[in-house]
């Protein structure tokens, strides 16, 4: 996975955790059941907080915001972009980020490294 050009490794449960937090799913037993297809979604709450607190020091280890991925209490979790920290840019250089400024907000504001790490993320899991 690459966010702001910081590559990292993660298990294809984390990736599962990600696609389901970007795609807006955010109540904690569909992500079970989306994180965990195979097992049916039968799987212990511990399962799911122990992947939550496992991505969170993921994030800590590559200098990324622990707080990028927030708790919503009694409902599941959501992703905090608004914590990515800004890329440098050289001064006058027109990036797609401040050509998408202008529109309403969709994930290709977060820049083109992070959109592709998401592309490769999902075709790996429909391989």
């Amino acid at each position: 996975m690459s966010i702001n050009n910081k590559t990292f490794e993660v298990t294809e449960k984390h990736k599962r955790l990600v696609i389901c937090l970007l795609k807006g799913v955010t109540q904690k037993n569909d992500i079970i059941n989306i994180v965990w297809y195979e097992q049916g979604g039968m799987v212990s709450d511990n399962n799911y907080h122990q992947l939550i607190h496992k991505f969170r020091n993921l994030l800590a280890d590559n200098n990324l915001p622990k707080a990028m991925l927030r708790t919503i209490p009694r409902h599941g979790a959501m992703l905090d972009l608004s914590l990515l920290p800004e890329q440098e840019i050289a001064p006058g250089e027109i990036t797609a980020i401040e050509l998408q400024a202008r529109k309403p907000f969709s994930l290709s504001t977060l820049g083109n490294s992070f959109m592709e790490s998401i592309s490769q993320i999902a075709k790996s899991l429909y391989r």
